[in-house]
C-alpha cells in the first residue's frame, strides 16, 4: 500500500500545527491510505507537539516529533521530516507549513503526482469559489529576485523562474533522492526556487494537483507579510541573504542587479518600515554575500 509522508516545521507555532494536523486527519477519507507524519521542532515546544504526535497517532497515522537539534533552518528542518519519513516507505514527501490547512480533497489526492512518473514535483490547488481554484504556483524574477504569481493564462516569460509554493508541495521519493531533498545552503526563503532550477536541469517536472486545495495563511512564525509595516526583521535579513545566495549559486553575472534590486527594496523599506527594516535588509545582503 502507498504511502504518503507528510513533512512539517515547527518554530514556536505548536498551535498551528496542531490545527494543521486537525485538518490532515478530517480530510484522511479515503479507506486504506497509509499516512505518517514527521515533526520537526525548530524550537523548543516538545511538551505540546508530543500531543500532536499522540493525536495523530490515535487516528491512524503514523507519527514521530524529531527535536532536541536547535533551530536550524527550514530547509535543513524539512530533510530530516524526509528521511525519517524515506525510512517508513513513504512514496512521496508532501512539505506543509504549520499555518496552511487542507480545505478541499483527500489526503490521498496527494499520490496523483505519482500519475506524472516516479520523478515528479507536485503543486496543490488555491482554494477557490467552489472548492478548487489556480495552482499554487510562485514566479522570481531572474534579474532582480522579485517573486509573484503567474499570470492567469500561466504564461512565464524567459527572465521568470516559475516554482512550486514551499508551504505545501510535493515531492515524489524519487525525485527526492536524485535531488538530495532541500539544499542547506537556505535557511529560510528561495528553497523552492532552488529546488526549480536544480529539478529542471535534472528534467523532473512540475505536475499540478487540481483536486487537493490548501490554504495558506503566510507569515505564521516568521512574520513574512506582504505588508511591509508589518513584516518582521527576521523576514527582511533571510530573505534578502538567501536572494543573494540564490543569485551567486546559479546567476552568478547577474548578482550587481539583484543586489541593485535589494540596495532600492531597502531604501523603499526605510520609508515604510523605518530604518530597523532597511538596516535588517542590508545585513541580509551582506551576509548573503558572504556566505
Amino acid at each position: 500500500m502507498t504511502m504518503i509522508g507528510i513533512a512539517i516545521v515547527n518554530y514556536r507555532n505548536a498551535d498551528d500545527t496542531a490545527g494543521l494536523v486537525q485538518s490532515l486527519v478530517a480530510r484522511n477519507t479515503t479507506p486504506g491510505t497509509r499516512v505518517s507524519i514527521a515533526i520537526v521542532d525548530n524550537s523548543d515546544q516538545r511538551p505540546e507537539l508530543e500531543a500532536v504526535v499522540e493525536f495523530a497517532q490515535q487516528n491512524g497515522m503514523s507519527s514521530r516529533l524529531i527535536h532536541g537539534h536547535g533551530n536550524v533552518g527550514y530547509a535543513a528542518g524539512n530533510n530530516l521530516a524526509a528521511a525519517w519519513l524515506l525510512e517508513m516507505g513513504a512514496a512521496v514527501i508532501w512539505v506543509l507549513n504549520p499555518d496552511t490547512r487542507i480545505t478541499g480533497g483527500t489526503l490521498a489526492s496527494a499520490l496523483e503526482v505519482l500519475r506524472t512518473g516516479e520523478r515528479a514535483i507536485g503543486a496543490t490547488s488555491v482554494p477557490g469559489p467552489y472548492g478548487f481554484g489556480r495552482p499554487d504556483l510562485g514566479v522570481l524574477d531572474l534579474w532582480t529576485g522579485q517573486s509573484g504569481q503567474p499570470s492567469a493564462a500561466g504564461v512565464v516569460g524567459p527572465r521568470k523562474l516559475r516554482y512550486v509554493a514551499g508551504h505545501s508541495l510535493v515531492v515524489t521519493r524519487q525525485a527526492w533522492q536524485d535531488l538530495g531533498g532541500f539544499s542547506e545552503d537556505f535557511f529560510l526563503f528561495f528553497e523552492e526556487a532552488d529546488l526549480a532550477v536544480r529539478s529542471a536541469q535534472l528534467g523532473i517536472p512540475i505536475a499540478v494537483i487540481a483536486e487537493l486545495a490548501v490554504d495558506h495563511a503566510g507569515g505564521g512564525a516568521t512574520g513574512a507579510t506582504r505588508d511591509m509595516r508589518a513584516k518582521s526583521r527576521i523576514a527582511y535579513f533571510h530573505a534578502s541573504r538567501s536572494c543573494m545566495i540564490f543569485f551567486r549559486k546559479h546567476h552568478r553575472p547577474r548578482v550587481p542587479l539583484a543586489l541593485a534590486a535589494r540596495v532600492a527594496y531597502a531604501g523603499k523599506a526605510l520609508l515604510i518600515g523605518g530604518p530597523a527594516a532597511a538596516n535588517a535588509i542590508i545585513r541580509g545582503v551582506v551576509a548573503g554575500l558572504r556566505a
